[in-house]
């Protein structure tokens, strides 16, 4: 995962902790690490997958892992053939 990512999915577990009257520090608590560590997570990512997904609980999210098919989107969705008129 890029860097980049990381940063944007944890920022977002922790600001949807934010929106639920959780700081980070109770945060970070909650999972048993430091608030020092979660810190710095956000800047360089360290931290273990079952730490992050700990977080994710905590902020009361879940993942879900979903299939990458481009094209069964498309077909699904109808922009598999943009412009092409689904009525006929």
């Amino acid at each position: 995962m890029a860097d980049s990512q990381h940063t944007g999915l944890l920022d977002t577990v922790i600001e949807a902790a934010k929106a639920q009257g959780i700081s980070q520090g109770e945060l970070a608590a909650r999972v048993g690490i430091r608030q020092e560590t979660l810190s710095r997570a956000k800047k360089n990512p360290g931290i273990s997958l079952r730490t992050f997904l700990d977080l994710v609980h905590a902020a009361g999210l879940q993942v879900h892992l979903i299939p990458d098919h481009p094209v069964a989107e498309q077909i699904t969705s109808g922009t598999l053939f943009p412009g092409s008129d689904s009525s006929l």
